[in-house]
């Protein structure tokens, strides 16, 4: 009859540890996921970051270079840059802080959706973490259950 209690305690002993050890290896492949995931984050964050002042650099040279041929064509006409030739070169400043304004625009949507995804991909990551914890957890109740009643069985007898 000890035999069998020594055997259940045992047997259940290793469960738990094993059951541990798993446990483990999934916290340590939850908190690998989240390290990659922002890890990505930082990295399409930089591109965007790189895609918005490359695009930006771009237009500010292209208003520059409109600007200047405007000039130019109204000093060949003999005109001042003041009146109607001034209220052109306002109109091209004001496209190009309209044009400005919706790339830094789209640039921080896109940051906003990436932060969404890292922040879906941690929150289910915990939650596989937390379920996983309190699965592990009533199997470490039922363990230290199935020894008492062994125990008690054994000794009853």
């Amino acid at each position: 009859m000890e035999v069998a209690a020594i055997t259940a305690v045992a047997t259940t002993a290793a469960s738990v540890f094993y059951s541990k050890k798993a446990a483990d290896a999934q916290k340590k492949q939850i908190k690998a996921s989240n390290a990659a995931a922002q890890k990505q984050y930082e990295l399409e964050k930089q591109q965007i970051s790189l895609t918005l002042k490359d695009e930006q650099r771009k237009n500010r040279s292209l208003l520059a270079k409109q600007q200047s041929a405007y000039k130019a064509k109204l000093g060949a006409t003999g005109l001042q840059q003041s009146g109607s030739g001034q209220v052109v070169l306002d109109t091209m400043k004001k496209e190009h802080d309209a044009e400005d304004k919706y790339l830094t625009s789209s640039a921080n949507i896109s940051l906003e959706a990436l932060q969404n995804s890292i922040d879906e991909t941690k929150t289910r990551n915990l939650l596989s973490l937390s379920q996983h914890a309190a699965t592990t957890t009533a199997g470490y109740f039922n363990s230290a259950t199935d020894i008492a009643n062994g125990l008690g069985r054994t000794l009853l007898k």
